[in-house]
């Protein structure tokens, strides 16, 4: 095996020109140093690395060079991965921001900075970061060190012991939801931005997924008259078909215009932004904020449809299908609680209850009021008198009943010395 560390002529630094064990080739590799017994060291351990890398005990090239490149450049390489995966822009923007404070703050400049200890840190010394935002960082870095671990550019993810932070009591905000007469006259206040709203509320669609939908996606003159939701235009790249009801699929007939905006689009002017939603709400006497302090923004009206399915006694699958949620604690979370109709559901229940348990204690008379009940037991006879407020229970001895020897005191066992 050849191995020759040199100088060469009118240079500085020294090289290696080595051979490996798997053949003749001779390699040719700078060691950018100008002593010799750095240079010697160097030498040896890059030749040592690639033999047992032939031997497939050594680290693989890949994660040896991924373990020298700035950590800028790893995320570069993400962005560029999730914009050829046609990720939402707002999406992509997230992550780089996100990414890239994160780094900065923690100091992150080579893969083998990064731990979960420094992370806490960090997370700790944000306090004008709210509890949701702090988590959604944490998102955005498990989902970049997965993409470097299945590029084979890292082993392991360094933040998989970190846990989400318990954000229950501490939101900045809750939104609340419109009752159906807070929508219709939202509805019939606004004008031309009326039927955006109307959609909002009876579909359920995402402001992105309104402001892209096309009336090629509605069919108003099927039977049962329904939107075919297009995946590229969801936030989970999954299609849908979404029932309209009568008065929906009536506005949007009259709405229809005899020749459409040339892109297609059912609402070309755009959506009414938070602002314009606001003012929309003051004009008609709606409160933008309830007393909870639950709020009114334009995903609201995407809680407004889930809780009125829930107003509407709608079956818990069925809501989930129509939000178009995977789980049903999706589709609980948009659910106002004040929109659950527990009182019509105890009604329910109470008119379901057998006639002898609903006659209990309720006046009427029983049909074994003012009777003894008789229960037969092979040593006690058990009478039970039933009155207007209470059972009384009367124990007597059974007559017929043979006696029976007792055990004595000691026992069965014999006693012990």
């Amino acid at each position: 095996m050849y191995f020759r560390v040199f100088k060469p002529k009118d240079s500085r630094v020294y090289r290696v020109r080595y051979s490996l064990s798997n053949g003749p080739k001779i390699y040719d590799k700078p060691l950018r140093t100008h002593l010799k017994e750095v240079a010697d060291v160097k030498a040896t351990q890059l030749v040592r690395e690639e033999e047992m890398q032939l031997l497939g005990l050594g680290v693989p090239k890949t994660l040896a060079h991924a373990a020298q490149l700035p950590i800028a450049q790893h995320l570069a390489d993400y962005i560029t991965d999730l914009e050829a995966r046609e990720r939402s822009k707002s999406h992509v923007l997230h992550a780089k921001y996100r990414l890239q404070r994160l780094f900065k703050d923690c100091r992150w400049h080579l893969l083998r900075d990064v731990t979960a200890d420094r992370f806490l840190n960090w997370r700790g010394d944000c306090p004008t970061l709210s509890v949701k935002t702090r988590n959604e960082y944490l998102a955005h870095a498990l989902a970049f060190f997965n993409w470097l671990m299945r590029q084979e550019r890292a082993t392991n993810n360094p933040l998989k012991s970190v846990f989400k932070l318990s954000g229950k009591g501490q939101e900045t905000f809750k939104r609340r939801y419109l009752s159906f007469a807070e929508v219709v006259l939202l509805v019939e206040s606004s004008g031309r931005r009326g039927l955006v709203y109307f959609v909002a509320t009876c579909t359920g669609l995402r402001r992105n997924e309104i402001k892209q939908l096309l009336w090629t996606d509605i069919d108003l003159d099927a039977d049962k008259p329904h939107m075919k939701i297009r995946a590229e235009t969801t936030k989970a790249k999954r299609g849908a078909v979404i029932p309209l009801i009568p008065p929906l699929a009536a506005a949007l007939r009259a709405a229809k215009p005899s020749k459409p905006h040339f892109s297609g689009r059912v609402f070309p002017r755009g959506i009414p932004s938070v602002t314009t939603l606001t003012k929309d709400l003051q004009a008609c006497g709606i409160a933008y904020e309830d007393a909870r302090g639950h709020r009114v923004d334009f995903h609201a009206l995407r809680h407004t449809f889930a809780s009125l399915l829930a107003s509407a006694e709608v079956p818990e699958l069925v809501r989930m299908k129509l939000a178009r949620h995977t789980e049903w604690k999706q589709t609980d979370r948009y659910t106002d609680p004040a929109s659950v109709p527990l009182f019509s559901g105890i009604e329910k229940f109470g008119a379901a209850l057998p006639s002898s348990i609903a006659s209990l204690n309720s006046g009427k008379t029983g049909p074994n009021e003012g009777k003894v009940v008789q229960v037969a037991s092979p040593i006690l006879s058990v009478e039970t008198f039933v009155t207007d407020q209470k059972k009384t229970p009367l124990v007597i001895a059974d007559q017929r009943c043979p006696l029976v020897e007792m055990v004595p005191k000691g026992g069965l066992e014999p006693p012990c010395f």
